[in-house]
C-alpha cells in the first residue's frame, strides 16, 4: 500500500519515540500504521474507527504487523470505548471534520484519555480553494476554548501535503 506524503510528514511531526504510547483515532485504512510501529520497541498504537469497514481495511491491510503486538485496530468511537485514565503519551488524528466545528466532547475525551505529560496532535489537508491559515485558526480557537494550548503550529504548502498540524497540550485546570 502506497502511504500519501501527509501521512508521511505527521509521523515525522508525531516524532515517534521506541517507547510511546499513542491513539490514531479515525485511522481509516490505516496508512500511518507501518510508519510508526517501525519506530517503536516497547511502545504500542492503538488505532481507531468508528467505521466497521475502515477498521476492517486497516486490519486486513496491516495484517502481518498486527501480528507483532505494536498495534491493534479496533471499531469504536473516540466517545464510546473503553481505555482507562491516562492511557496515552500522544494522541493524533488526521481530517476529522468535527475539530474545525464544535469538538467540546472529543476535546473532553480527549484530555481524559492523555498521560499529564501527554500531547495531542491535530492534522488537517483542507479542501481545494480553502487556506491553511482558516484552518489553523479554527484549530486554534476550539482547542483554547476547550482547554488546550496550542504549542507548535507547522504549515505545509507542497501539492502532495498541503496540510496544517498543531500540537497542544492540555492547560493547567
Amino acid at each position: 500500500m502506497a502511504v500519501p506524503e501527509r501521512y508521511r510528514w505527521a509521523v515525522d511531526i508525531l516524532d515517534v519515540q521506541s517507547t510511546d504510547v499513542i491513539l490514531e483515532i479515525g485511522c481509516g485504512y490505516g496508512p500511518s500504521l507501518p510508519l510508526i510501529c517501525e519506530q517503536l520497541t516497547t511502545g504500542r498504537l492503538t488505532a481507531i474507527d468508528r467505521s466497521e469497514k475502515m477498521a476492517a481495511a486497516a486490519t486486513n491491510a496491516n495484517e502481518e504487523l498486527l501480528s507483532t503486538g505494536k498495534a491493534e485496530v479496533l471499531h469504536c468511537d473516540i466517545l464510546d470505548n473503553r481505555f482507562p485514565d491516562s492511557s496515552f503519551e500522544k494522541i493524533f488524528l488526521f481530517n476529522i471534520n468535527v475539530f474545525w466545528m464544535d469538538p467540546a466532547s472529543e476535546l473532553a475525551e480527549i484530555r481524559r484519555l492523555l498521560k499529564p505529560s501527554g500531547r495531542f496532535f491535530l492534522f488537517h489537508q483542507p479542501p481545494p480553494g480553502h487556506d491553511l491559515e482558516e484552518f489553523e485558526e479554527a484549530f486554534r480557537i476550539n482547542l483554547e476554548v476547550h482547554g488546550f494550548s496550542a504549542t507548535e503550529i507547522f504549515k505545509e504548502q507542497s501539492d502532495a501535503i498541503r496540510s496544517v498540524a498543531l500540537i497542544a497540550e492540555p492547560s493547567p485546570q
